[in-house]
């Protein structure tokens, strides 16, 4: 994983236009999964347990998008540096996946390339021009992916627009009535038809309740609900 002196540079780096408070948690969340980590959800052989979290293994997005929501929620409660230490989380993640620890399949370049990480990363954003930004075994290509997808994101969640909290109420209510009237839809249907369509719909009902509409995460972002993500165990919620 990059060093916490690359985390905090690259955070810095892209949290121009953020305020005081949460570009200070900015600062406090992109190095905090290192000392409070998330966990992810595997499931083999139909058992699951939760793990810490793999490092390199590419950028978890749903969990980035998890802890982007999260500061949505924070910042429309006023808490800006909680807002701040959730979407430095979710820029965290951005970092480590950034490298690729592997070349050829065969050698481990994991220090090689975090200890040019180290040395790089004062020339940023100039080093980037004419540099591929994408994951990879290459300091220089790794270190210009998780600056380009950092500024993206910060840049993201400032002009996320904020919501009043009637509105996001509002959004809560649409999901919910649409969530549960597709269950029960469900239901009452296989119900009519007979057991084996009755079987059906009671699967059906059930993947209904279990699904996310759009409007749960639209409310999150507004401050009046917390979605969960899938698969991981966050150390940070709402």
């Amino acid at each position: 994983m990059p060093s916490w002196r690359v985390h905090r540079a690259l955070a810095s780096l892209v949290s121009a236009g953020l305020p005081r408070d949460a570009a200070r948690g900015l600062l406090a969340g992109v190095v905090e999964p290192d000392a409070v980590p998330d966990l992810e959800v595997r499931c083999r052989g139909g058992r699951c347990r939760a793990v810490y979290m793999r490092h390199h293994a590419g950028v978890p997005r749903g969990l980035v998008e998890y802890y982007f929501n999260l500061a949505c929620f924070y910042r429309a409660r006023g808490d800006l540096r909680a807002a701040g230490r959730a979407l430095g989380r979710a820029l965290h993640y951005i970092h480590d996946g950034a490298v690729k620890t592997r070349r050829w399949l065969l050698f481990d370049v994991h220090d090689e390339v975090e200890q040019e990480m180290e040395r790089l990363v004062g020339a940023l954003p100039g080093l980037c021009l004419g540099v591929a930004a994408r994951r990879s075994n290459k300091a220089a290509e790794a270190l210009c992916f998780a600056y380009v997808e950092s500024r993206r994101l910060v840049e993201r969640f400032i002009s996320e627009p904020l919501p009043t909290r009637k509105a996001a109420r509002d959004a809560l209510w649409r999901g919910r009535a649409k969530k549960w009237g597709l269950a029960a839809a469900a239901l009452a249907v296989g119900a009519a038809a007979g057991f084996p369509a009755a079987l059906l719909g009671f699967l059906t009902g059930a993947v209904f309740l279990m699904w996310t509409p759009g409007e749960y995460v639209a409310a999150m972002r507004g401050g009046v609900a917390c979605v969960k993500p899938r698969r991981y165990v966050p150390a940070l919620t709402c």
